[in-house]
């Protein structure tokens, strides 16, 4: 293997040494945020380590054949060494400043949706829930009014309209056994 593949590596693991403490850094942060339990704790960080493994592996694999030799966890040691040193109050800064534009960017799109859809679609619903109500209340008046009205003028006639109603019930309560005994004739012949 050359040198210059050797130093390539050497400058990777650095690199992943450094990137490695950014994610740490990163999960930490969220982890911090929330309530966890502690068996989900352990979960989370096993599995943050195998990831980084796993990205560790595949970067040796790629760079030299995933030759594994001790220098290398030097070289990984050497860049967490130098991010948890010098970057890590910057990056942790420039972390919490993302997360706090992300959530004011979150936060004023769903804003903006509210006022520019949300707010004019249920103005339009109560606006015509309104007409209708006030469309239905007016024509339940006037049906109202129009009764009462033809009430008033029909009662003149109401005495008259009962006699003549009795009247017909009497002439018709016999009619249905007529018109079954006629049937009944007529099936005969």
């Amino acid at each position: 293997m050359s040198i210059t593949v050797q130093l390539q590596t050497i400058a990777a693991m650095s690199a992943c040494g450094a990137l490695m403490g950014m994610g740490f850094d990163t999960y930490q942060l969220f982890r911090r945020k929330r309530r966890v339990p502690a068996w989900l704790v352990f979960l989370l960080d096993l599995g943050f380590w195998l990831t980084s493994a796993f990205l560790v592996f595949a970067a040796l694999q790629q760079l030299n054949d995933g030759i594994v030799r001790w220098p290398l966890f030097l070289a990984m040691l050497a860049g967490a060494w130098v991010y948890f040193v010098l970057g890590r109050k910057m990056y942790t800064a420039l972390l919490i400043a993302v997360i706090r534009f992300i959530k004011w960017l979150y936060h004023t799109i769903l804003t903006v949706i509210n006022v520019l859809l949300v707010q004019p679609i249920l103005f339009c619903y109560r606006l015509i829930a309104a007409l209708v109500g006030f469309l239905l209340s007016l024509l339940l008046g006037m049906g109202t009014i129009s009764w009462k009205i033809v009430l008033f003028v029909a009662n003149p006639f109401a005495k008259w309209g009962r006699h003549i109603g009795k009247g017909f019930g009497r002439a018709g309560a016999g009619a249905r056994t007529r018109i079954e005994n006629w049937w009944l004739r007529r099936k005969k012949r």
